[in-house]
């Protein structure tokens, strides 16, 4: 019973997540179809600002990374004219 709730609790965070070497084969010049193909779906999230469009996805960490209160990291594509001209891992500011 154990097993199960495991190989469920694991294929339920997997599901919604890109893994790591995905964002590895995004390079600049890339079209949006051409991004969505390598990371495998449309992005979590998406936003339009001055002409410039930028994606979010989520990329599951290599297992050797993984904690279990931090599996996966947040990741950006920008896109100028339908063109990739920037991506990276997102980072965010302390609030403190």
């Amino acid at each position: 019973m154990k097993r199960s709730a495991a190989l469920v609790l694991i294929a339920f965070f997997a599901a919604g997540c890109v893994h790591g070497s995905s964002m590895d084969q995004v390079h600049a010049g890339m079209t949006h179809e051409q991004v969505s193909a390598v990371m495998g779906g449309p992005p979590d999230l998406t936003t339009n600002t001055a002409g410039r469009e930028c994606a979010r996805y989520t990329v599951l960490k290599d297992f050797w990374s993984r904690v279990p209160w931090d599996m996966s990291d947040p990741y950006y594509v920008c896109y100028t004219n339908g063109k990739v001209d920037s991506f990276g891992r997102a980072t965010v500011a302390n609030p403190s």
